[in-house]
């Protein structure tokens, strides 16, 4: 039976790794996510980078796996209001914490290379993707969000 901080001392391991990381977030590799996504955002750039690097950059680098951390990175971005309370460096370790987690279910035995994913239309292709993200917010998000405060990085 896991002690109940045992998932919030998992993320609170992931603090010196994601310093270590932040500073590979750097303004030409975000320069490149503007380029291909057209977002204008600074903030949602580097969460996104944040998010890449939290995933393990060169599973990333496949277009579809890209595609869909980017959907997934916006969506999250824009439902949560651009998380105003959080400063840049949080909002990077949030997005780091969410890569580490989601990008690896989009490289599943089932997941978007699978061609039972490729076969759903687009719609269900981004229910499905949809689903995985709200597991994530509900049992990951929220408690990252809760051990923020305590990690010091702002």
């Amino acid at each position: 039976m896991k002690g109940p901080f045992a998932e919030l001392t998992r993320y609170l391991s992931w603090k010196d790794r994601f310093l270590e990381d932040y500073e590979r977030i750097d303004s030409e590799s975000v320069e490149q996510i503007r380029e291909e996504t057209g977002i204008d955002d600074p903030r949602l750039l580097k969460a996104l980078r944040s998010m890449y690097v939290g995933g393990m950059e060169h599973r990333v680098e496949d277009p579809e796996i890209r595609y869909w951390t980017n959907w997934a990175g916006m969506r999250t971005y824009e439902t949560f209001n651009g998380f105003p309370a959080l400063s840049d460096k949080e909002l990077a370790f949030l997005f780091y914490a969410v890569g580490k987690l989601f990008v690896p279910l989009l490289l599943h035995e089932r997941g978007v290379k699978s061609e039972s994913f490729k076969a759903l239309s687009r719609h269900d292709q981004e229910k499905a993707v949809s689903e995985e993200l709200d597991i994530i917010w509900e049992n990951h998000l929220i408690r990252v969000l809760q051990i923020i405060p305590y990690m010091q990085l702002k």
